[in-house]
Order: structure tokens, then sequence, then C-alpha cells
């Protein structure tokens, strides 16, 4: 393995920890589906909120507009991107947002039934690489689905 290759795995090694430390310490855990201890390597989550800027907005196909993916990036160590997805409606819906960084085979999702988001979900390296940000909500019986590449 190369130096450059080390130095950069290091790097979004440390940012992830970093994230996962600051939402542990600031009681950022959020129930889900999905465990944080259990996200792979370069991936954290899901907390509760995103760090950063807000970056994109990923529709899902709803008549109404309501159902959306927010992707925010932050420059903390070799970057991140963090996703979450949104049903603005009332009552708990089905829902789940996933992340795969590019170059990447595995990803990391949240997904259940929520009353506002399903996330927040981190990859790192967000200064050098794209991710795949994806989503759905299930509204009464019907999936309405969205994803889309995001860069710095």
């Amino acid at each position: 393995m190369s130096r450059i290759r080390m130095t950069r795995r290091i790097v979004s090694a440390v940012a992830v920890y970093g994230i996962v430390a600051g939402a542990v310490l600031g009681g950022a855990g959020a129930a889900s589906a999905t465990n944080p201890a259990d996200a792979p390597p370069g991936y954290a989550g899901p907390f509760s909120y995103c760090k950063g800027n807000e970056h994109d907005s990923i529709p899902l196909g709803d008549p109404d507009g309501a159902a959306y993916i927010a992707v925010w990036r932050s420059t903390e160590g070799s970057g991140t991107f963090c996703a979450m997805t949104f049903d603005r409606r009332d009552g708990r819906h089905h829902m789940e947002v996933r992340v795969r960084r590019d170059g990447w085979q595995t990803s990391w999702y949240d997904n259940g039934y929520y009353d506002r988001y399903a996330g927040a979900i981190y990859v790192s390296g967000a200064e050098i690489y794209c991710a795949y940000i994806s989503g759905w909500v299930e509204l009464n019986g019907i999936k309405y689905s969205g994803g889309d590449w995001v860069c710095s």
C-alpha cells in the first residue's frame, strides 16, 4: 500500500472517530434500525443531526414534495458528507437514507418507521471522493425514492 493511500485511510478513520466521539459526548444518539457501533470503516451514524453546511437536496418524487433527502458537507478531517431523509407529513412513515462513497462496495444506512427523519449517516473523504446518496419514504403503500451523486 502506498504512503498516500495509507495516509488517506488514517485521516479518514480519525475523522469518523472524531464525529462518533463528538456525537456521543454531545448526546446526539437517535433511535434507529441500525447501530452506530456496527458502521463499517469510513462511515458513522445514525445520529440525530448533521454537522457542516447544507450542500444539496434530493427530491423523492412524491406529489407534494414533502419527502426529500438533505445532504450536508463538513470540512472536518478529510471532509464528510452527511445525509438525512425527511418527511414533512404528520405521523410515522417507513423511510430510509443510504450513503455509499465512490469506489467503495459497502454502504451504510438507517431504515425504520419515523415521525420526521431517517439518519443522519456520515461518510468520510468528501475532500477527495463523491458519494451516492439515496433514500425513500413509503406513504399509503407507495414508495417514493430517489438518489444522486454528490461531490464537493
